[in-house]
């Protein structure tokens, strides 16, 4: 476009400067004519003639004619037949000096405009040239940028397939080589991080691996479980509990491969509690009884995640054998008329304290005889007299704390291990035994409509104070509690100790 415009610009310039040079050779010619007939006002044939063939030889016009009152007289070249096919811009009139005589003068239009258009020639073929020599280049330039281009697009496309390793040869410092510099460079990065997750995913195989394989040599059970209560996966110790080898427990949800398991009907309600709220209430462990006679543990872990939500851990053991021995311990080692701790669990239990005891640790002991309960028993029977060692063993634990022990000797004599204790606890403790056998409301029905009294007499001893072995504080304890007799009954003595309260007045 350019080039068009500057090539009609020269067009229109070199015509302009050719019709100058034509008015230039037109007041040429003038100027001739006049100084040849300067000298008279006619002229001659002949001399006009001579300048006229002159004139045809240097500028070579078309035709020259000489009109005479509408008619040739004389002519030279090609004369055109009619005035019509003549441009007028190329026809000159010289007036002779003889009237009605003048000299047409026709010039030829491509002499006239050879300059102009030789130029726009030379310009045309200097730009169709250009034009084909740059087009030549840009088709060069093209077929090396779209094969370039194509080996990138190719590259990109084996990189997506995941052909990482794809790499552009890179030339030189243009545009595109900075292009597929940035490709290798993004393609490395990719490979590194392909790299990087490979390796973390063989680590988290080989942890996943260790996990189960620890899991699976754990004898509890141990199952994962989602928001819904699904199983997502269980260890080989819970699947055996369960009965899990004939099903596939994945997606199944938790209700459901409890009751497949066997949970009783009448620890079904308690079943749905337990997997309907265990996300919020879940410290508490929990124990299932099974048709076939066992007793699982179900405890759970649970924690939140931002993007899976709650999740749990759920662990389950199979508590039958420690609930067996734990019956069977009960029965030995529980008073089955109190549900207190008998002579035997009494032995085990104050021995076991004694061995536990850290350095600078006390521990009390009181031994108690019920005051009465003989003749109670002689005269109301042995109904009346359950009832009263089964209201004094209630009395007992009411006036200790959660971690003190009372235990039935036996007959009507009781014991209690007292944990941390001080000779003012001791006291305080003494004191309220006393004080609720007084107050007690069967006790003191029965003091009333039968005159009979039971109390309790109460002697204590404090480790490592008076004591430091098991047989000598049974020996202290027990002597104080004589002691206490011997001053009246219903009242206490701690070894050490000389001031004790006065007896309580049973008949209040």
């Amino acid at each position: 476009m350019l080039g068009g415009i500057f090539t009609s610009i020269q067009f229109l310039h070199m015509g302009n400067v050719a019709e100058r040079e034509l008015q230039k050779t037109r007041e040429s010619f003038q100027a001739e004519l006049t100084r040849a007939n300067m000298a008279s006002d006619t002229y001659s044939i002949n001399t006009v003639s001579s300048i006229v063939r002159d004139f045809y030889t240097r500028y070579k016009p078309t035709a020259v004619w000489i009109n005479a009152e509408n008619r040739m007289v004389y002519t030279l070249g090609q004369v055109p037949k009619s005035s019509e096919d003549i441009d007028p811009a190329l026809v000159s009139a010289f007036t002779l000096p003889t009237q009605g005589h003048q000299l047409m003068v026709l010039f030829d239009e491509q002499e006239v405009y050879r300059s102009r258009d030789e130029m726009v020639f030379y310009l045309v073929g200097v730009f169709l040239l250009s034009a084909i020599a740059c087009a030549m280049i840009l088709f060069g330039l093209s077929n090396t940028l779209s094969a370039r281009l194509e080996d990138l697009r190719t590259k990109a496309m084996e990189l997506q397939s995941g052909q990482i390793e794809s790499r552009i040869q890179v030339t030189g410092r243009d545009e595109i080589s900075c292009l597929g510099a940035a490709f290798n460079s993004m393609a490395q990065a990719i490979q590194a991080q392909m790299k990087a997750m490979e390796n973390s995913h063989a680590r988290s195989v080989s942890e996943k691996n260790r996990l189960d394989l620890l899991l699976s040599s754990l004898g509890s059970g141990v199952a994962y479980l989602d928001e819904h209560f699904n199983v997502l996966y269980t260890n080989k110790a819970l699947a055996k509990m369960l009965r899990l080898e004939s099903i596939n427990p994945a997606s199944a949800k938790l209700e459901q491969v409890l009751l497949n398991a066997g949970v009783v009907r009448e620890q079904r309600i308690l079943l749905k509690d337990l997997v309907t709220d265990y996300f919020r209430n879940h410290e508490m462990p929990i124990e299932l009884n099974f048709t076939d006679g066992r007793v699982l543990q179900f405890r759970f872990a649970v924690y939140n995640d931002k993007t899976q939500g709650a999740h749990a851990v759920l662990i389950v053991e199979d508590v039958s054998i420690r609930k067996n021995v734990e019956d069977l311990r009960n029965e030995v080692e529980r008073d089955p008329l109190t549900g207190i701790l008998n002579r035997r669990g009494f032995d085990i239990t104050l021995e076991t304290r004694l061995s536990r005891l850290l350095p600078g640790e006390t521990l009390g002991l009181m031994f108690l005889d019920l005051d009465g309960f003989k003749a109670v028993n002689d005269t109301l029977g042995h109904k009346a007299g359950d009832q009263i060692l089964k209201t004094s063993a209630s009395l007992l634990k009411g006036a200790t704390r959660n971690v003190d022990q009372v235990a039935r000797l036996g007959g009507d004599e009781f014991a209690i291990i007292v944990a941390r204790c001080n000779i003012q606890l001791l006291k305080n403790i003494s004191e309220r035994i006393i004080e609720s056998f007084a107050c007690d409301k069967l006790l003191v029905r029965i003091r009333q409509n039968h005159g009979l009294t039971v109390s309790c007499s109460i002697g204590a001893a404090m480790h490592p104070l008076h004591g430091s072995s098991f047989q000598k504080l049974l020996e202290i304890s027990d002597e104080q509690m004589y002691q206490a007799k011997k001053a009246g009954k219903n009242c206490y003595r701690i070894a050490g100790v000389s001031a004790t309260p006065e007896p309580l007045d049973s008949s209040v």
